[in-house]
């Protein structure tokens, strides 16, 4: 009898072990990001590279992003990005097949590796109170975004990976500062001479 009751003790723990060991993984591959697209390491392909530093003004690059977004999506845009104060994405939502003005302000960061980090900080759709993450999501699955640009509503963030932005001839860019208030932008260009 003593036998029978342990065998089912260790049946039933064994049970509740192996319960626990699938609920955790099932939880974990949820929570868990389908993907760590961010890109930390400046992509150094080993090619000898001359740098050029380049210093610019917020017309001048509302030009180039502009053209680039339109170049990058192959797609007609339903948004703008424009550098302000502060770096503003511009579009329209769907509700209730109304179009409502969509506009996120972005606070940009200058990575170590010449990338930029676009930190949320103030949003409006009318006069909706959404959450940011909603927002970001929504851009994310309805507007043509090139394929170095990538949205993380968990964290209200873009990030430019400018490590994957094609050039030609092979030319890397990377920012070095961004001061949208005093409207200087500096950054080098990488290119290859071997």
């Amino acid at each position: 009898m003593l036998q029978k009751i342990l065998t089912w003790k260790f049946g039933f723990i064994a049970l509740l072990t192996l319960n626990i060991i699938i609920s955790s993984i099932v939880l974990l591959l949820v929570f868990l990001p389908k993907e760590n697209r961010f890109k930390t390491n400046y992509n150094d392909d080993s090619r000898k590279r001359v740098g050029f530093t380049i210093k610019s003004n917020k017309d001048d690059l509302n030009q180039l992003i502009s053209y680039y977004l339109q170049k990058e999506t192959k797609r007609p845009l339903n948004y703008e990005v424009v550098l302000t104060n502060m770096v503003e994405l511009r579009g329209e939502m769907k509700v209730f097949e109304r179009e409502i003005p969509l506009t996120m302000t972005f606070d940009p960061q200058v990575q170590e590796n010449g990338d930029v980090l676009l930190v949320q900080d103030s949003m409006s759709i009318g006069r909706l109170q959404v959450p940011v993450s909603m927002v970001l999501k929504y851009v994310a699955d309805n507007y043509p975004l090139p394929e170095w640009v990538y949205i993380n509503p968990s964290d209200s963030t873009i990030y430019v990976s400018l490590n994957d932005l094609h050039l030609t001839s092979d030319t890397k860019v990377k920012f070095v500062d961004i001061n949208l208030e005093q409207d200087n932008f500096v950054f080098q260009l990488f290119v290859p001479v071997e």
